[in-house]
């Protein structure tokens, strides 16, 4: 869906350049930002000015392009979630300004219209992109686990370094460039893949020494996942990998795995459920905060480890109804999709994502952060493939 460079408006030749220069650069800038850039703060701003700001620049330059990302079904439902979110700020107990709040979705409208724009324009630009990210992403873990080894941190636990500050957020991180690197490796031509198996393998050391099983919840859906639409037989070699380096691991560090129970997650989900039902169906409202006390544990919690409790919390059933409409218009599109490899990529991440967030986190509409790895940049990518197929049919 490329505008004909000879019958396009000054303006339409502009956002197409920026659409096809800037926005890759921001993604990738977002998507590897939190290895090199060194500070949170920053982190921000890169998507700020690589990726929200050119998005809506270009937008604005290439005005027919809107209804094509605004029709997509997957972007409807996240515009009425993101409205029925906002609307329960009436009822929040929240110390941050309206404004501040209203921020947080237009900034994920600007992820997936970039992502959408990148599609529908130069979709090849785009997996190029996320590939070298992956790269780019498991180079940066083998260096900051080979400081890790030379210097280990007090606690005993990966936490990386830059913008990483928390063992169970670096998590989010790596173990998503663990899914991408595992369905490169299930797309290649042949199984022994040196690049693919060699970053794979550094990033689930990573995810190891993190502490955190999180990941490891999520790789084993994203897993099944695989072995239900790509090779069986590479899917049964990779899950007897995974058996070896779970078994070596735990013998190796039975305290990352065996020792930590189940980290109290039952008894945080029940008083999270409790909580919930003094308003069940329109919820508590978005932002309030929230405080779990468990006793056995010294710190006071401040959200249900699970992504979706804590919509279940902020927007009721209401609320939480309009989430999974989400991921049920994206899932949907993906199976039917699934012959398509990139389709199968975004698919794979999605799923990492959603079971991830099962057993951790409650930011699922927040500032650029370690949560957008599991929700919202695997949803970009599926909406980007279901404009891009859209566009395709229109000029079949």
């Amino acid at each position: 869906m490329q505008t004909d460079a000879l019958t396009a408006s000054p303006a339409q030749r502009w956002g197409a350049l920026i659409t096809r220069y800037v926005l890759p650069l921001g993604w990738l800038s977002i998507m590897t930002g939190m290895f090199w850039v060194g500070d949170r703060a920053l982190y921000h701003k890169l998507f700020y000015i690589l990726l929200a700001a050119p998005t809506l620049v270009a937008l604005i330059l290439q005005p027919r392009v809107a209804k094509a990302l605004f029709s997509n079904p997957l972007f409807i439902a996240f515009l009425v979630f993101s409205a029925y979110t906002m609307l329960t700020v009436a009822w929040a107990d929240t110390e941050n300004s309206l404004g501040s709040l209203l921020k947080r979705p237009l900034y994920v409208a600007m992820l997936l219209m970039s992502a959408g724009m990148i599609c529908l324009q130069s979709p090849p630009l785009f997996q190029q992109c996320v590939r070298l990210a992956a790269v780019i992403a498991a180079l940066a873990t083998a260096l900051m686990l080979a400081y890790f080894a030379y210097q280990p941190d007090a606690s005993g636990r990966f936490t990386g370094y830059g913008a990483f500050y928390n063992p169970l957020l670096t998590a989010h991180v790596l173990g998503t460039f663990a899914a991408i690197w595992l369905v490169i490796w299930f797309q290649g031509p042949r199984v022994f893949n040196p690049l693919a198996l060699a970053s794979l393998a550094v990033l689930l050391v990573a995810v190891l020494a993190t502490g955190s099983r999180t990941p490891l919840v999520g790789l084993a859906a994203a897993l099944g996942w695989l072995l239900m639409v790509g090779d069986r037989r590479r899917g049964l070699l990779a899950v007897g990998l995974v058996v070896l380096g779970l078994v070596g691991g735990a013998l190796a560090y039975p305290e990352a795995i065996l020792q930590r129970g189940v980290s109290y997650r039952p008894a945080i989900w029940m008083e999270s459920l409790r909580q919930i039902g003094q308003h069940p169906w329109f919820g508590h409202g978005y932002d309030t905060h929230m405080t779990v006390i468990i006793p056995g544990l010294e710190q006071t919690l401040a959200d249900p480890h699970n992504i979706e409790l804590g919509v279940l919390y902020a927007g009721g059933i209401v609320g939480l109804v309009l989430w999974m409409a989400i991921y049920g218009l994206a899932m949907h599109f993906c199976w039917r999709n699934r012959a398509q490899p990139f389709v199968m990529l975004a698919a794979t991440w999605m799923i990492f994502g959603f079971a991830s967030g099962l057993t951790e986190g409650s930011a699922f509409m927040s500032r650029p952060k370690e949560h957008w790895y599991l929700i919202w940049m695997p949803l970009a990518l599926v909406y980007g493939q279901w404009l891009l197929q859209q566009a395709r049919q229109r000029l079949a």
